[in-house]
């Protein structure tokens, strides 16, 4: 047998010892596993309280969810920002509303983000930063207070809580300046008192990302800073640990201070026990760079997901029309790459909300469903609510929604690199055995076989066929170079290698 690879599509075809095209496979020790499709967990509309004048949702531009523990048991809250509002999800009707009639509302918001802060005396808070037009607003994270301005406090476009302090960056005075709240206290930003302050690092020109930990990690163009906390009277110093900066705001996340994810021109980079490491350099950076819209680059986002060992950035390829369309996965575990094409707005994280068993006959969408239509398991943990997993923000006719991936697995399209059966011989592929796992009889493997003579030949695909009940799938084709497109559809979760049954033809 010979093993799929990783995913390589940066590596020239012949000799590509992985997969040189991908479209829906996440990495797998051996090969790729399969992607679910997009399940929809809240609805389409924005509730008013009066269902029959509840409007379509806007576009979500930031999510956020927690847990509140209420008399032992775990209490799911979900918020979302818009361009115009911070609303919370009511668990009941699974539909977004407001705080309260008298909510602020906010003017072109690009992107939300928030962070979570427990003051001294245990309150712990809910804060959204909306950039340099928005003062950082606040709210309980149960929900039960409207969001409003912390007084005194910037305008920020990024937000992170290093050690006792809260942590703003690109703020409305200076998009280099760093302003931090008063020692256990996030609703106090006087400076000079209690060691609230900020700094301006003098030789970045913009700030483009944080991560909080014990430390802070400033990531700007022109490079990384490390934030460490020395206490009164200059309370942090800013250490510049790499001339190596992020050149796109939307593309951190942070598994600690000491291990970043971003993108910047040279690729996608890990920022890890203080060096900067090129992780897509020969692999995926020019695959990348080649889907990648610029000109909608401001809706990258970039999470991690909570479930599974994958930095997830979200983009929008020059085929789609505006709206993010694909996300690219890293393994850190497993130090590979993985590829989906999925419609949606911006990804960010979950937590389930718990699911009744009355309300199992009804979907998402508002529409009746019987137990055939569920795509999950009844002793699912997702219908016990708390789990996190990846979310995505997306589009429908009838609104905005929040999906996870936790449906069936998206169609598979897999092209080995090229390979050479036999060296200096022409060969007759007569054959090829895929070795794509899948649950039931009704998933379908196919394969094409391409080949050329020569690599200034352009390789010639045959008609894809299926696999037959032998697990072969039929083939005649001839040449010296040959290249195998698989697709897999249904129920398919693991897709590992092939072999080929070939005959050698002679020198010519």
């Amino acid at each position: 047998m010979i093993d799929f690879g990783a995913w390589l599509p940066d590596q020239p075809s012949l000799g590509n010892p992985g997969i040189a095209t991908l479209v829906n496979g996440f990495p797998a020790l051996r090969g790729v596993k399969s992607v679910p499709s997009a399940s929809v967990v809240t609805q389409p509309q924005q509730s008013t309280g009066n269902p029959a004048a509840d409007s379509a949702m806007p576009t979500i531009v930031g999510m956020h969810s927690t847990a509140v523990v209420s008399s032992g048991a775990l209490d799911v809250r979900m918020y979302v920002g818009t361009g115009t509002r911070l609303l919370k999800l009511d668990p009941s009707s699974k539909k977004f509303t407001q705080f309260s009639t008298g909510d602020l509302t906010y003017s072109a918001v690009q992107r939300w983000r928030f962070a979570e802060f427990a003051t001294t005396g245990g309150t712990r808070n809910a804060y959204a930063a909306g950039g340099s037009g928005v003062t950082l607003q606040s709210f309980p994270v149960d929900g039960t207070t409207a969001p409003a301005a912390v007084s005194g406090a910037p305008n920020a476009t990024h937000l992170a809580v290093v050690g006792r302090f809260l942590v703003c960056g690109n703020t409305g005075n200076s998009e280099a300046e760093v302003r931090w709240s008063q020692i256990d206290d996030a609703n106090s930003w006087t400076i000079g008192t209690n060691q609230a302050d900020a700094q301006i690092l003098a030789d970045a020109s913009e700030i483009t990302g944080m991560a909080g930990g014990e430390t802070g990690t400033i990531l700007t163009r022109e490079g990384i800073y490390r934030m460490q906390y020395v206490g009164a009277p200059l309370v942090f110093t800013f250490d510049k640990v790499s001339n190596r900066g992020c050149e796109f705001a939307g593309s951190v996340a942070s598994r600690s201070a000491d291990e970043v994810y971003f993108l910047n021109e040279d690729g996608f980079q890990r920022y890890a026990g203080g060096q900067v490491q090129n992780i897509g350099a020969e692999r995926v950076n020019d695959f990348f760079f080649r889907d990648f819209d610029r000109a909608n680059a401001s809706n990258l986002s970039c999470v991690i997901d909570p479930a599974r060992s994958l930095v997830v950035w979200s983009y929008g390829s020059l085929n789609s029309s505006g709206e993010n369309d694909s996300l690219i996965v890293y393994d850190f575990t497993l130090d590979r790459w993985g590829f989906a094409r999925v419609q949606h707005q911006t990804v960010g994280t979950m937590r389930q909300l718990g699911v009744t068993l009355e309300s199992l006959d009804t979907a998402a969408d508002g529409s009746a469903q019987t137990l055939e239509d569920l795509t999950l398991s009844l002793d699912s943990p997702t219908y016990a609510g708390g789990t996190s997993s990846l979310a995505l923000a997306q589009t429908t006719d009838d609104g905005s929604v929040v999906a996870t991936l936790s449906g069936t697995p998206l169609d598979l399209t897999l092209q080995t690199g090229e390979f050479e059966p036999v060296e200096q011989q022409y060969v007759l592929v007569r054959g090829i055995y895929p070795h794509i796992d899948a649950q039931d009889a009704t998933s379908t493997v196919s394969c094409a076989v391409g080949s050329r003579t020569r690599q200034t030949d352009a390789l010639s695909f045959a008609a894809s066929t299926a696999v037959n009940s032998t697990n072969l799938i039929p083939a005649r084709k001839t040449g010296r170079y040959f290249a195998l497109q698989f697709t897999a559809t249904g129920d398919w979760s693991n897709a590992h290698g092939f072999s080929a049954d070939f005959v050698p033809q002679g020198r010519r």
